[in-house]
């Protein structure tokens, strides 16, 4: 099973591409993934999506879409990003991931200031849905496909071909924004700020014992907001949340076979081998014992 590799505040720590190139594309199937699913992270990179096949929920930070076959999805840089399948449907889509600095050429240019950071900066434009009835998404992302062909078929200027296309995939991007980039920023960046904090927090603590008042003081706000903003950028409570990262965390455990069930479930924080099994079936189907046996090594 593919598995994103990820540091505790949430962010991707594979690179994207090198310092020479640093673009990175990938065509990624979803049910390669555990759970059909991809873990919620950020990168300071910019990624783009398209859709070859099937279709997925895809979530960037509060904001949930629905990506069918022939649509595709922006996502900014350092904006929170996971997607599972969508009614049970497989999903095979196409990916790529870039530094900006392969659009805007070198700091402080006037392609930076005046056409990338209005952007990034922008708290209004953490995500686009591109859609294929739209002309210039449509292009973009025809762009998209062009630029795997040149990846792929790695003949000669293939880096030049890449940028110059990634150059018009920014313009087109750029013109799309326009009108959320004219508007105030939105208050709901605090928000994923928060959201970002709790993350990190359950994710450093969640073998431990954790109280609704210790995840709130976490990012020194009152339980009611807490659960609050919690919900309304990840669509579940902070505990639904806690008690699937707990039966994740569990799965190399029960795989390495270095433990039995009742250790296990100590050291991902159930206060028993009990309520583990209970959860564990809930989520996976099956009980811990039933999974280990199924995925053991031949």
């Amino acid at each position: 099973m593919k598995k994103l590799i990820l540091r505790k505040n949430l962010s991707e720590e594979s690179p994207h591409g090198d310092y020479g190139f640093p673009f990175f594309l990938s065509h990624e199937i979803l049910s390669e993934y555990e759970h059909a699913s991809f873990e919620v992270h950020w990168h300071p990179d910019l990624e783009f999506t398209v859709v070859l096949e099937g279709a997925m929920e895809y979530q960037a930070n509060d904001t949930v879409y629905i990506l069918t076959e022939g649509c595709g999805m922006f996502v900014n840089a350092n904006v929170l990003h996971t997607a599972k399948s969508y009614e049970g449907q497989d999903c095979s889509y196409l990916v790529i991931t870039f530094n900006p600095v392969l659009v805007f050429g070198h700091e402080n240019s006037t392609i930076e200031n005046v056409y990338v950071l209005p952007v990034i900066q922008s708290q209004n434009c953490p995500s686009l849905y591109l859609s294929p009835k739209i002309p210039p998404q449509r292009r973009m992302m025809q762009l998209i496909r062009e630029i795997n062909r040149a990846y792929t078929e790695n003949g000669l200027c293939r880096e030049l071909q890449i940028k110059g296309r990634l150059c018009e995939l920014w313009t087109l991007l750029f013109r799309e924004l326009q009108g959320v980039l004219a508007e105030k920023d939105s208050a709901g960046s605090k928000d994923i700020l928060y959201l970002k904090q709790a993350l990190n927090y359950i994710h450093s603590h969640y073998s431990e014992r954790l109280t609704l008042e210790g995840l709130a003081a976490s990012c020194n706000i009152s339980k009611s907001g807490y659960c609050r903003f919690f919900k309304k950028t990840m669509h579940q409570t902070p505990f639904e949340y806690l008690l699937k990262y707990r039966i994740e965390k569990s799965i190399p455990l029960l795989l390495s076979g270095e433990y039995n069930v009742t250790e296990i479930s100590e050291k991902v924080g159930f206060s028993g081998a009990s309520y583990y099994s209970e959860n564990f079936r809930k989520y996976m189907n099956c009980s811990p014992t039933e999974y280990r046996k199924m995925h053991a090594s031949p």
